[in-house]
């Protein structure tokens, strides 16, 4: 047997057979690793291009929810914008000075809340409308304000890291930071707390329901004669220009920043 190896040994020795065989093999191998290589690059573009397209859809998600926060804000501004006019409007007639407050109604997105009062806003002595006013004291904005699903997605998928526009991230970033820091926690549950206080100090201490008053006349002259309700309106009408605010000041982000996803998508 070892007769035979050498044999073997010595024809491939004898022909140079054993070098071109070598060669041979190695420009197999390096075939093969050049395939591999080329294998992997390929399903590294393709893995790229998905992730890309799945940042796109990402992006688009975010806009129909930005969107709806537009619209939340331009209704809550119509809610707020109906309600800061309303204490406004009774501080006058109790004959109090406002001495802030530059919010015109008329210029909110929305303009009216006209299920609540769907004609002119009277300047003058209204009765009608001073019970509409009344009844919206306590009408603060509640409930879900921001849609925070398609940023949750967003970030949970790890696709939001993947955004490689850095400015873009820093913006969508500050725009959800500010809006939490605004309408979660203590704070904003005190601004809707606040909304309850007239009415339900109207009812204790005087038996009055806002939402019922029929002798107008009445009410406004206990306005005028009743410190602590007065004071209280001027509290409120602080908060809910604060509210206007941030309304104002969200929507505005909201708008800014749907305009730069918007040119993101177009630039890809």
């Amino acid at each position: 047997m070892i007769n035979f190896f050498r044999k073997i040994r010595k024809k491939l020795a004898d022909d140079n057979q054993f070098f071109k065989y070598a060669r041979y093999a190695i420009g197999e191998i390096v075939l093969v690793v050049v395939g591999i290589l080329i294998a992997l690059q390929i399903n590294n573009w393709n893995e790229k291009i998905k992730t890309q397209e799945n940042v796109q859809a990402q992006l688009t998600n975010l806009i129909g929810a930005i969107e709806s926060d537009v619209k939340s804000y331009e209704h809550l501004l119509a809610q707020e914008g109906f309600r800061l006019h309303a204490v406004k409007y009774l501080l006058g007639l109790a004959e109090e000075e406002i001495l802030i407050y530059k919010y015109d109604y008329h210029k909110f997105p929305s303009n009216q809340w006209s299920f609540m009062w769907d004609k002119p806003i009277p300047e003058e002595y209204d009765e009608e409308y001073i019970i509409t006013c009344l009844s919206v004291l306590d009408n603060g904005p509640a409930g879900s304000i921001i849609n925070e699903s398609a940023i949750s997605e967003f970030n949970s998928t790890g696709l939001f890291s993947s955004l490689k526009n850095e400015e873009l991230k820093k913006k969508i970033n500050e725009y959800y930071i500010y809006t939490d820091t605004r309408y979660v926690g203590r704070s904003w549950e005190y601004k809707l707390d606040i909304s309850l206080q007239i009415r339900d100090f109207l009812l204790d201490q005087h038996q009055i329901d806002s939402r019922r008053v029929r002798d107008v006349k009445g009410i406004i002259e206990l306005f005028k004669n009743d410190t602590v309700i007065t004071s209280k309106l001027h509290i409120l009408l602080d908060n809910i220009s604060w509210s206007c605010q941030t309304f104002l000041n969200s929507r505005q982000k909201a708008l800014q920043v749907l305009e730069d996803i918007k040119a993101e998508l177009q630039s890809t």
